[in-house]
């Protein structure tokens, strides 16, 4: 038995009478193609089944179409939510993701980021660890034309990158106006590590009291980080000072929840003794034994610009895509940890 001829573009181009190159325009996209010859092509392309052969096509044009994401915690709904954008613009521009969590670590951080360079991963979409000092590597990076977007946490100020973040100093306005209005006067703040975001919080907690004639107390603030058990110790710590506090704005949801578990093995109630507020707006927030008022904003959105800003900037001229800085508007979402009525 006869085998059937294989699809290739020479073939393509032969049945079309054509040449090769006008059938590789039209695979790539290119704007010097006419619609009716652009439609004819990919009307031959689906009658007979051709497929690219990605390893020729990616030697061709010197990419892997493979996207490098580092992020602190795969398991946090946060981050996951963030992928859940990027992923289908990736996808629909034919580039797969790999997957990398930095534990907050920037040792491991950097391994990650060696491992993707060494992958030669088109781009990378970055959460930095706290703490980070790979500025070098990711200038580095940037150098020899891997693209990168940082999510979320705004350090490496010196990296020449786009950026997708939330208004942080807006976040830590909303969160302690919030209770503010619920008529809460001595107000905590539970901290994040000592980077961009966290300090932007912070700041907008303490300016948000300043302008309702408060002065906070040096022990209403704990530096702190981002896990559960980091708001647990802070809520301890806050629980020992007299008079006691009676709402807390934590960092992160994580600390928040934390913190509500310190108040409830102290033998005291959220909200009736202290309010809490987290920011994040993560998954199941609302199911917890006192459903968790918070601050969130779309990370859907956040991962599809991260996904639109670095997939547009591998297609443009080198150094025609000046860094962006896009800000995702946080917003207050209301439950009963805050005592609200």
């Amino acid at each position: 038995m006869a085998q059937s001829q294989p699809t290739t573009m020479k073939r393509i181009a032969s049945e079309l009478g054509v040449s090769v190159t006008t059938i590789s325009k039209v695979l790539n996209n290119h704007g010097d193609i006419s619609e009716a010859t652009r439609d004819r092509v990919l009307a031959k392309i689906e009658e007979l089944g051709y497929q690219r052969n990605a390893v020729a096509r990616s030697l061709t044009l010197r990419r892997t179409h493979t996207i490098g994401i580092v992020i602190p915690d795969l398991m946090h709904s946060f981050f996951v939510e963030v992928i859940e954008g990027i992923e289908p613009v990736a996808s629909v521009r034919g580039f797969g993701l790999l997957l990398c969590s930095s534990g907050e670590d920037p040792a491991k951080e950097r391994s990650e980021l060696e491992m993707l360079r060494s992958r030669q991963v088109d781009g990378i979409v970055l959460a930095s660890a706290h703490g980070s000092e790979n500025d070098d590597l990711l200038t580095q990076l940037t150098d020899t034309g891997t693209g990168l977007v940082m999510i979320d946490r705004d350090d490496h100020p010196g990296v020449h990158c786009h950026r997708v973040l939330t208004d942080d100093e807006r976040v830590g306005t909303l969160a302690t106006n919030h209770l503010l209005d619920q008529g809460r006067r001595a107000i905590a703040h539970i901290g994040g590590p000592t980077i961009a975001h966290a300090k932007r919080r912070e700041h907008g907690w303490r300016e948000s009291l300043k302008a309702r004639g408060i002065r906070p107390a040096s022990e209403w603030f704990i530096q702190a980080g981002f896990m559960e058990g980091d708001g647990y110790r802070a809520m301890k710590k806050l629980l020992m000072v007299r008079p006691r506090v009676d709402a807390v704005f934590a960092t992160n949801d994580p600390t928040a929840i934390g913190a509500m578990k310190a108040i409830w093995e102290a033998g005291l109630r959220v909200p009736d003794d202290i309010a809490i507020v987290g920011v994040g707006d993560i998954a199941l927030g609302d199911l917890l034994k006192v459903p968790l008022t918070t601050i969130g904003w779309s990370r859907k959105d956040q991962g599809l610009n991260a996904a639109e800003l670095l997939l547009n900037g591998l297609d443009a001229d080198e150094g025609a895509d000046a860094p962006q800085r896009v800000i995702i508007p946080p917003r207050l979402v209301v439950r009963e940890s805050s005592g609200a009525k």
